[in-house]
């Protein structure tokens, strides 16, 4: 079954992630945004007046006019609000990470299922189209690494580089490895907040592979890339420039660029990427879950903030 009319949706918590949504979602014919609420209520009257909605007396009221809610809060307040949302089988769209800790998430996760709602959590890199497209490409890795970088802003600081920023990552390797980790080394320093702002990772899994991760929040310059090492291929993608540069022994009838490097011929292919916006795919993908009464699969979401959890735990 499909439904065919628009889903009445509410935005809870409308700052830079959830303000972003609010825009997206305001394109979608298929979307009916009910309202906005945060605590907060100039900033939400500022998006409520750009987007031509209005904005609840409270959060009780954003989420009873609602079938599904945009919940883009401080993390620490995802495992209550969260936990409310789903108790009124309301769908769900919750900004990663999912949760504070990995008992409130379970909760969520076991909650969603029990309820019958629609539970997704908001890992966009997921949707970024670059990443999209070197998927095709990505077999056994062998070795990965992976730089995201980024000035300092001011916003986040409440956790830590790893739950922040390199969480992204985290969650990407599980999706591609569909393996355990079974090692963890790892670094990091508190420079201008309370919590790491920078972050040095080598995980290992059970398959073999190794990966390093570097997270960063005061670089001067952002830098969102990853390389990725298989036999016979070296995968580069830059998440940020959205581009992917695939090196690999050419065969005769090669796709890309053939270049000679000693007694090797190698082909570099660099594919087109489709001009797709991450946010809106990933919104879209939550709204056709719901019409098609679809569920997600949120094992890699809780996996990887139960991976950040170990890493944190050992710094």
């Amino acid at each position: 079954m499909r439904y065919n009319y628009p889903i009445r949706v509410s935005i809870i918590g409308v700052g830079h992630m959830g303000g972003l949504h609010a825009r997206k979602l305001s394109k979608m014919e298929d979307v009916s945004i009910e309202g906005v609420w945060d605590i907060d209520e100039s900033k939400a009257k500022n998006v409520a007046d750009e987007i031509g909605t209005r904005v609840f007396k409270s959060f009780d009221d954003a989420v009873g006019y609602s079938q599904a809610v945009i919940l883009a809060t401080p993390t620490k307040t995802h495992g209550k609000l969260g936990l409310q949302i789903i108790e009124r089988m309301r769908h769900l769209f919750i900004e990663k990470p999912i949760a504070s800790n990995e008992e409130e998430a379970d909760i969520l996760v076991n909650l969603a299922a029990e309820r019958d709602v629609v539970l997704m959590v908001g890992h966009i890199e997921n949707f970024n189209p670059a990443f999209v497209v070197a998927r095709k490409y990505i077999k056994n890795p062998l070795f990965i690494e992976a730089h995201r970088l980024t000035p300092f802003r001011g916003r986040g600081t409440d956790m830590s580089v790893v739950e922040d920023l390199m969480i992204h990552d985290i969650e990407i390797l599980l999706n591609i490895l569909k393996s355990d980790v079974e090692y963890i080394d790892s670094s990091a320093a508190s420079v201008l907040s309370e919590t790491p702002d920078i972050a040095n990772v080598r995980l290992r899994f059970e398959n073999g592979c190794i990966a390093n991760l570097t997270a960063s929040r005061i670089s001067l310059s952002q830098k969102r890339k990853m390389r990725i090492f298989q036999q016979d291929c070296y995968i580069g993608v830059d998440f940020d420039a959205r581009s992917v540069e695939i090196i690999r022994p050419a065969d005769e009838n090669p796709q890309g660029e053939v270049v000679k490097m000693g007694n090797y011929t190698l082909e570099i292919l660099r594919p087109e990427i489709p001009d797709n916006d991450p946010i809106t795919e990933e919104l879209r993908y939550f709204i056709d879950a719901i019409k098609d009464e679809r569920k997600i699969d949120c094992e890699s979401s809780l996996s990887a903030l139960k991976i950040t959890q170990k890493i944190l735990s050992r710094l």
